[in-house]
């Protein structure tokens, strides 16, 4: 593995973005048969609220350690790595991340360095069943249950990790979707644009 390679960093950033979804929803589900009764269950999920707020923030992670890769890609090809942080200072979504990471190893809240002076905080996180739908016209999703077990169709379903981030007022500012897809959007546009990838 070339740990200079941001390219290679890219793929596994977002083989570790893509940690959020399972798409063997089936696990979820117990069948129990019987001569008296046939009973379902479906539990949203099988992490409790430490282990989903885990694995958010090794997501988070890996994600804020593009910031630094890429800016070593720069320094190599002699382009000023500062154009980085200028992004980031532009980006409410790369400033959150920011302060999440630094809030996850210094505390709450930052003394220093509270790049989006929102202190962030990530709330309502959990795992969901996401029943999702081509967008061709027609396209459904649905679930049954029948006495072979559960039958779920549709394009993409799976269980997803959730979570909402609120700064320090209360006040919503996004979903971690949101965040995760815009921040790894951000630093692949900026890597391609200096050809880091």
């Amino acid at each position: 593995m070339d740990f200079n390679d941001f390219s290679s960093r890219l793929k596994r950033t977002l083989a570790s973005l893509n940690a959020r979804f399972d798409d063997d929803i089936a696990v979820y589900f117990t069948h129990t048969k019987n001569e008296n009764s046939d009973k379902f269950s479906f539990r949203a999920g099988n992490m409790d609220e430490e282990e989903i707020i885990n694995k958010i923030f090794i997501i988070l992670y890996n994600l804020s350690s593009l910031k630094d890769n890429l800016k070593n890609c720069l320094k190599k090809k002699n382009i000023n790595p500062q154009i980085v942080e200028y992004e980031i200072n532009n980006s409410l979504h790369l400033q959150v991340l920011i302060d999440l990471v630094n809030q996850e190893k210094h505390g709450y809240p930052l003394n220093k360095s509270n790049r989006s002076q929102k202190n962030p905080l990530i709330t309502h996180a959990m795992q969901v069943m996401s029943l999702r739908t081509s967008a061709e016209p027609g396209s459904v999703a649905f679930m049954t249950f029948n006495e072979d077990g559960v039958s779920i169709q549709g394009d993409n379903s799976r269980m997803a990790i959730r979570a909402t981030i609120f700064d320090d007022k209360n006040n919503p500012i996004f979903g971690l979707d949101e965040l995760v897809d815009t921040c790894y959007e951000k630093f692949e546009l900026l890597a391609r644009t200096h050809n880091c990838c």
